[in-house]
């Protein structure tokens, strides 16, 4: 199919569903992203689907749009632990020691 073609039938379809036209690469990366948002489709499938040479191009243009793994990671490990802070501290610290403290403006506290 021409390039042609795929421009004037995108124009034309948006026009009849009284939407705003896209270019052809708008439609390639809408169905990417739907992919990954709905289905978590795997890189390596959605990089053959797309006719990438391999899955680190795809990665490249579509891995900020998969969830981030550490915080699946981080809820699962947080039922293995159980930890509690301590109630007060025994260390004497108040901050930076070497920041005089009146050369730093004090924030009046919230209320």
């Amino acid at each position: 199919m021409a390039k042609y073609t795929i421009s004037r039938n995108l124009k034309k379809y948006a026009a009849l569903a009284g939407v705003h036209p896209i270019q052809a690469k708008g439609l390639r990366h809408s169905h990417a992203s739907y992919l990954i948002h709905e289905f978590n489709i795997d890189i390596l499938k959605l990089s053959r689907r797309l006719g990438h040479s391999s899955g680190e191009i795809t990665l490249r243009h579509y891995g900020h749009l998969y969830p981030n793994p550490d915080q699946d990671i981080a809820r699962k490990m947080g039922t293995d632990f159980n930890f509690t802070s301590a109630k007060e501290t025994k260390r004497k610290f108040n901050g930076n020691q070497s920041v005089k403290m009146d050369a730093v403006p004090r924030l009046s506290p919230e209320k």
